[in-house]
């Protein structure tokens, strides 16, 4: 097993540890509504987004793994795909974030290959966002020119088709060229809500994840989290602490809800084990209560 191979919520390492999901969420998913989308052919137009000229050495050189194959690795993103679509159709959640509390996480390996993983499903339209303006590197680890910088898009001078790419029909990438100055600022405009959701309604797409920065440090991901319905949390065996895991909740708490936990890299320390089975606890608390 690689230092790249996450051990998710759903392993048997793990499955004491971590929950699939958290919570029964009550969502705004305004500007999703089929009224709001009616008489758009997204099939038409998500078939005419230009292709991606991905690298193949590129991808296995940053552990991207595009096609379903009998290995360990494949193996888990296809379960831990399975295990989140319960609780995305139970809950009725289309914007997904990945994050983790400190850089250096594997958030990018995690969020991609669950984005390839759900991809895998040909009747599944993944949009996958590098969000992360002060580090972006989706377009670095398929090995693919990106169209520009994501700004341009996101303060509503570009359409959303300019900066799409679609890799093997059914995942769509939002790449970025170069890192934002002032990048929370940037997220917390209403026109990078007002371009999201104008892509959302011409594209229909069954899930979007989000690739996003380190919750602690700076407030990019805090800016963010109203345009999600909910966020898969990475944690690293090797370096995070249960302090660390407790305080990325809270900035969750109230916010986003906690939609799963997955553990990449490393064997689990006892701190971060015992923080993890109390999101466990709690879950199981809050679901008895319904």
């Amino acid at each position: 097993m690689t230092s790249d191979t996450p051990h998710s919520a759903h392993s048997p390492a793990a499955a004491k540890q971590a929950p699939t999901k958290v919570a029964r969420l009550r969502l705004d998913r305004s500007g999703t509504s089929n009224a709001s989308s009616a008489g758009i052919d997204h099939a038409r137009n998500w078939a005419s987004i230009k292709p991606m000229r991905a690298d193949a050495a590129s991808m296995k050189r940053n552990h991207l793994f595009a096609d379903s194959q009998d290995d360990d690795i494949t193996r888990r993103f296809d379960m831990l795909r399975t295990l989140l679509a319960t609780a995305l159709e139970e809950n009725g959640i289309l914007r997904l974030g990945v994050t983790a509390p400190t850089e250096g996480s594997g958030t990018s390996f995690i969020a991609a290959n669950l984005a390839l993983a759900m991809a895998r499903r040909p009747s599944s339209r993944v949009i996958l966002a590098d969000m992360n303006l002060r580090k972006p590197g989706l377009a670095r680890m398929f090995g693919a020119n990106p169209p520009g910088p994501l700004t341009e898009f996101l303060a509503g001078k570009h359409p959303s088709s300019d900066q799409l790419r679609s890799y093997q029909g059914s995942l769509a990438v939002l790449m970025n060229s170069q890192v934002a100055q002032g990048s929370a600022e940037i997220l917390q405009e209403s026109s990078t809500t007002v371009a999201l959701g104008n892509m959302r309604r011409k594209f229909g797409p069954t899930v979007e994840i989000y690739d996003l920065p380190p919750l602690l440090g700076h407030d990019d991901t805090l800016s963010f989290l109203p345009q999600l319905d909910g966020v898969l949390l990475v944690a690293d065996g090797t370096m995070h602490t249960a302090s660390q895991l407790r305080a990325a909740e809270e900035m969750l708490n109230g916010r986003s809800k906690l939609v799963a936990v997955v553990l990449n890299r490393g064997e689990i320390r006892r701190s971060l084990a015992e923080i993890m089975q109390d999101f466990g606890d709690r879950w199981f608390r809050g679901r008895r209560k319904r």
